[in-house]
């Protein structure tokens, strides 16, 4: 019998759960939880929910809650562990239990590297879709142009607890209102900068003077290159700087031996997608945030056991 239990985050849910998302990322091919996801399990799960589905003593499915301040969108996003379907959709309603009984809001649930949104689990479960993003591909066979940065413009790598504020300043900027990316804190960047596969030098950093315009910020797994994340400062648009930070972050990964480059665009950004597809990249699958609006309870307790 599998039964549901609901606890704040904390150190020990790692360990519990490492067995079952190993399980699954082998089954699918790709780990079943996003990097935002995984950073804070790691970090001991400050400001999440687990909800852990057990049969007997083995956790045979898993659902991790990050709860965002009351009154902003979403108040929660949550993402699921479970080799049944079914039971990833008991999950999911777990979850629209704890966002009722803390007052209600709008639950995100990320469901990754789909080919059909309407087949998910979360489809399924009566969320609908509230974002797509494009998994892209790019070769790194062939060369990489020269990334001719604009006058006045030089890249360097990124300098730990020297550029800090620099970068943060600027990733709120460019990312204003972005419910991933946006409004990163000193203690988020200090978690990303600590993970196994961080590189001071391929955070590369934009710089005219002492100003700050833009990054890129890669990752390498493997032989695999990322396009982690690409920000630009608001004031820096239109120099051209967006397609010379990219240029030089795949030049960067083809120097560390990746063989491709993956990254991930919001499919409902023309500018942004028509930059990766003019220097080779094309759509391999897809990342889909679904949404709900979660009514507030009635009355609630903190956690709910089944």
């Amino acid at each position: 019998m599998v039964v549901i239990e609901v606890r704040a985050g904390d150190g020990a849910v790692a360990g519990e759960v490492a067995d079952l998302l190993a399980e699954v990322e082998r089954t699918r091919g790709f780990p079943p939880l996003g990097e935002q996801k995984l950073l804070q399990l790691r970090a001991g799960g400050r400001g999440a929910t687990a909800i852990l589905a057990r049969d007997g003593a083995r956790v045979v499915g898993y659902g991790h809650l990050r709860w965002n301040p009351r009154g902003e969108v979403p108040r929660a996003t949550v993402e699921v562990a479970a080799p049944d379907p079914d039971l990833g959709g008991r999950l999911l309603d777990v979850a629209r239990e704890q966002v009722a009984a803390a007052g209600g809001g709008t639950l995100y649930v990320w469901e990754h590297h789909v080919d059909d949104p309407a087949g998910t689990v979360a489809a399924r479960a009566g969320f609908r879709v509230q974002r797509r993003l494009a998994i892209m591909v790019r070769s790194l066979a062939a060369p990489v142009p020269d990334p001719a940065p604009p006058a006045g413009v030089a890249v360097r790598g990124f300098r730990p607890g020297v550029d800090d504020a620099a970068f943060l300043a600027v990733n709120d900027r460019a990312f204003a209102g972005h419910p991933e990316q946006g409004g990163l804190t000193p203690d988020d960047l200090a978690d990303r900068t600590g993970a196994d596969w961080f590189d001071p030098a391929g955070l590369l950093l934009a710089w005219r003077g002492d100003e700050l315009l833009g990054f890129h910020w890669t990752k390498v797994e493997g032989d695999v290159g990322e396009v982690y994340v690409l920000g630009i400062d608001p004031s820096a648009q239109g120099l051209g700087l967006g397609r010379a930070l990219l240029r030089a972050g795949l030049a960067h990964l083809a120097a560390r031996g990746c063989r491709e480059v993956v990254l991930y665009v919001d499919d409902a950004n023309p500018g942004a997608l028509g930059l990766y597809t003019a220097e080779g990249f094309s759509t391999r699958s897809l990342e889909v945030c679904y949404e709900d609006e979660i009514p507030s309870a009635s009355s609630a307790t903190s956690a709910t056991t089944r």
